[in-house]
């Protein structure tokens, strides 16, 4: 018979200890003093969407816009590049993922084929001919592009949902093209909000006006022109005005902004010189200095500031302006706040949709908590009194390993931030059962070689080394099944699989390490004659 390891002892004691101090924030929450935030984890076990109750939005993200936006991005580099060296483009189209640009004579034609392949070669087929030259996209390339959208869209509803003050927000990508968002604790009256912040682009442009009107039509007459494609060749374009000026319903500027919202570093809510709410925004590097050259040199016009394609304001530009502005309009406080938060979280790449939206309201969640609580009370009392009255001593070794087990268990669930949801409860109800079966393996082998006449201690030692495979095959199975859930699954799926996965490395801990130390310990006496099992 093995002696109680002192190694494996401490061991043991380091990780309840570890497992009590992650719990901590569960039980405790606020009341915890200031400086355990700065030692140890300061969340405890998080609860999902069907716990709690909340919002359940599934996104889906206009990705194959990424590509005609980066094929734009190349439109305009190489017409700045062809302005340094006085060629002219005659008209561009985009199909797809090629871009065609047309010019006026071969000469303009060569100069755009050496930039294009001194800039994109590695990345496009590039050709000419016939005075038109056509870029296309390589697949790898777009499927990058596409991969890039789908996280940068994440990163930027993530930084709007947590700034709006909600905590814990579950996003995750599922698929190519779509975000799932579950936000517990959301009341009904944040819903409209929430969605109307994740849905909002957020594109800032900075824009010269050229000329306002009441109607499209008056501004088009203005240009003599008869459409916004004619108006477009002339790089112009027409913005919808939300000024609440009813004589500027629309508003004529240059088609590319100069100054982009990229650049901000800030935004926060103001009140202009009538009390209005407005919103206040500073620049940062590049784009303090970009935005001081565009207002000092238009001093006495009107700069459009575009959100989203309309135009909030034109304020006249009085003096060169570099590091902040304000976005003045018909803004409610709420609507200046919002506006405010997603300039700051920057904005989307691409176009999003709502697909599927559902709330689940607190009552409900708490229904199902005190539903699975009841479950695992119950199931545990019957494990617990089963495996004492069949195993005797060794059942009390059991239930002392599985006591363990769910400590280890629930305190590694809030170690690693696993938000736990009704599915998650069950794997834990599972890993209940799963927990027993490995000793219930253990101790029949036990039983066998005591049938066969070996001594008790020789029995025990045969019973653990010889069972230990058998138990490590069916959890690993058991293991690898859970990870490809958690890989592959989605919400209250990828919750089972967590949990699943950290019972199951758990489960064997218990029942190979801690099942085993307990047993050397009470038999520890080598005259021992008898095992009760």
């Amino acid at each position: 018979m093995r002696k109680v390891s002192r190694g494996w002892v401490l061991t043991i004691v380091l990780v309840s200890l570890m497992s009590l101090i992650f719990l901590a924030p569960t039980f405790a929450g606020d009341n915890l003093p200031s400086w355990w935030s700065k030692v140890f984890p300061s969340k405890g076990i998080r609860l999902g969407l069907d716990l709690k109750g909340g919002i359940f939005l599934m996104l889906g993200v206009q990705v194959d816009d990424s590509v005609e936006q980066e094929l734009n991005s190349i439109s305009e580099i190489i017409k700045s590049d062809l302005t340094k060296s006085r060629a002219l483009v005659k008209s561009s189209d985009i199909n797809g993922s090629t871009l065609t640009l047309n010019f006026y004579s071969k000469d303009d034609l060569d100069k755009a084929l050496t930039a294009a392949n001194d800039n994109f070669s590695n990345v496009a087929s590039i050709n000419a001919s016939d005075l038109s030259l056509r870029i296309q996209l390589n697949s790898a390339y777009i499927g990058e592009l596409k991969k890039n959208a789908l996280t940068q869209v994440k990163q930027v509803i993530e930084n709007r949902v947590t700034a709006f003050g909600l905590v814990e927000p579950s996003i995750q990508t599922t698929g190519n093209d779509r975000i799932l968002i579950q936000v517990p604790g959301a009341s009904q009256q944040d819903r409209e909000r929430i969605v109307d912040l994740i849905k909002k682009a957020a594109v800032l442009e900075f824009k010269i006006v050229n000329a306002a009107g009441i109607t499209e039509d008056v501004i088009l007459q203005g240009q003599g022109v008869t459409s916004k494609e004619e108006l477009a060749s002339k790089n112009l374009e027409i913005h919808p005005g939300e000024t609440g000026n009813q004589n500027e319903n629309f508003f004529l500027t240059e088609d590319v902004a100069k100054v982009t919202g990229e650049s901000i570093s800030d935004a926060r809510i103001s009140f202009d010189n009538f009390g209005r709410p407005a919103v206040l925004f500073r620049f940062k590097g590049d784009g303090a200095t970009n935005f001081g050259e565009l207002t000092g040199e238009n001093i006495g016009q009107r700069l459009a500031i575009v959100l989203d394609g309309n135009v909030k304001s034109a304020p006249v530009v009085n003096d060169k302006i570099t590091y902040e502005g304000t976005i003045t309009g018909t803004f409610t406080p709420e609507e200046a706040k919002d506006l405010a938060l997603v300039l700051r979280s920057g904005a989307l790449p691409v176009p999003v949709a709502v697909e599927q939206e559902r709330s689940v309201g607190p009552s409900l969640g708490q229904d199902s908590i005190d539903k699975g609580r009841l479950s695992m009370i119950v199931g545990g009392i019957l494990v617990i009194f089963f495996m004492a009255y069949f195993y005797r001593l060794q059942g009390i070794v059991a239930d002392i390993a599985l006591l363990l087990n769910m400590l280890f268990i629930m305190g590694f669930l809030s170690a690693f931030g696993v938000t736990l949801t009704l599915p998650g409860i069950a794997g834990l109800v599972l890993t209940l059962g799963m927990a027993v079966d490995g000793n219930i393996i253990i101790f029949e082998r036990i039983k066998e070689e005591l049938a066969n006449g070996k001594s008790p201690l020789a029995a025990i030692e045969a019973g653990y080394s010889r069972s230990l495979w058998t138990i490590l095959d069916a959890n690993i199975t058991t293991l690898l099944t859970a990870l490809i859930l958690f890989w592959f699954g989605t919400g209250p799926i990828k919750g089972f699989a967590a949990t699943l996965s950290i019972g199951i490395v758990s489960t064997v801990f218990s029942n190979v390490i801690v099942a085993r130390l307990v047993t050397n310990y009470f038999y520890r006496d080598k005259n021992v004659t008898t095992v009760s099992i």
